[in-house]
C-alpha cells in the first residue's frame, strides 16, 4: 500500500505519504506521513501519524488537501518484549602500577 500527493501551493505547500508498514500486527499498521512548507521562512515540518486502516488513512489525506482535517492522530507504540534486567558488568581489576 503506497498513496503520494504533493501540492505545490505557495499558501499550502504540502506533501502527504501513506504507508503500509511492514508487520501488519503493529497497532497503527498504516502511517501517514504530512511534510508542511512554511513559504516565509522556507521551513519545513514533517509529523507522522498511526491509522488501523488504509480507509482511514486516505480519508485523512483527502482532508488534509481540503484543508478539513484534524490533527493526525498518534502513532501507537508497539509493545516490546520484555527484557531482563542484567546486574552491571564488575569493572576489570587494574594491573599493578603506575596509572596514567
Amino acid at each position: 500500500m503506497g498513496y503520494s500527493y504533493t501540492r505545490d501551493d505557495p499558501d499550502d505547500m504540502v506533501t502527504v505519504v501513506a504507508l503500509g508498514v511492514l508487520d501488519e500486527r503493529a497497532p497503527s499498521p498504516v502511517r501517514v506521513v504530512v511534510e508542511e512548507v512554511g513559504t516565509d521562512a522556507w521551513t519545513h515540518t514533517p509529523r507522522e501519524g498511526g491509522f488501523v486502516t488504509v480507509e482511514e488513512a486516505l480519508q485523512w489525506c483527502d482532508d488534509r488537501l481540503a484543508g478539513t482535517a484534524g490533527p493526525l492522530p498518534p502513532v501507537r507504540p508497539t509493545a516490546s518484549p520484555i527484557r531482563p534486567v542484567l546486574p552491571p558488568k564488575a569493572r576489570a581489576p587494574r594491573p599493578p602500577g603506575r596509572s596514567r
